[in-house]
C-alpha cells in the first residue's frame, strides 16, 4: 500500500512539478503573479487570485505573499535559493489529490524553493482517498 502512495505521488510530482505554474510578472522589486486555484503554502490556504511575492526586508531571504484582491496573505521561509537567473518570474506548485501546494517562486534573479512537509501530503492523500470511498458508495 505504502509503494502505491509512493508511486502516485512520486509520478505526480514529477509532471506537474515540472510542468505546472502560474505564470507571474516581474515588477520593480516585486513579483507579481495571478494563481487560478486555491493553493496551500506555509499552513494556510490561499484562494485563487492575483498575489504578489516580496522580501520582508533586503538583508532576509524572508518573503511575503499577499493579494490585494482577496486580502490573503502568508509569510514564508524558503528552504533553498538557487541564484542561476532565469530572466522570468513563474509559481510551482505540488498538485497532490485535489490540493495545490506552493513549491517555487521563481524570479528574475533566481528561484526560491519551499518545501512541502511530507505530514501535508499525506493529509491531502488520505482526504482524497476519504473522498473518493465515500463518494462511490
Amino acid at each position: 500500500m505504502k509503494k502505491q502512495y509512493f508511486a502516485v505521488l512520486s509520478t505526480l510530482i514529477c509532471i506537474l512539478g515540472l510542468g505546472l505554474g502560474a505564470r507571474a510578472q516581474e515588477g520593480e522589486d516585486t513579483v507579481l503573479g495571478k494563481v487560478p486555484y486555491d493553493f496551500v503554502v506555509s499552513g494556510q490556504v490561499l484562494p485563487a487570485g492575483t498575489y504578489r511575492v516580496s522580501r520582508i526586508s533586503t538583508s532576509s531571504r524572508t518573503l511575503e505573499i499577499s493579494s490585494d484582491e482577496t486580502g490573503a496573505s502568508a509569510i514564508l521561509i524558503p528552504t533553498f535559493f538557487d541564484d542561476a537567473q532565469t530572466g522570468h518570474a513563474q509559481f510551482s506548485f505540488e498538485h497532490v489529490g485535489n490540493t495545490y501546494f506552493l513549491s517555487a517562486i521563481g524570479t528574475p534573479i533566481g528561484t526560491y524553493s519551499i518545501t512541502v512537509p511530507q505530514s501535508a501530503v499525506e493529509l491531502a492523500l488520505m482526504e482524497q482517498q476519504s473522498a473518493s470511498s465515500s463518494g462511490s458508495n
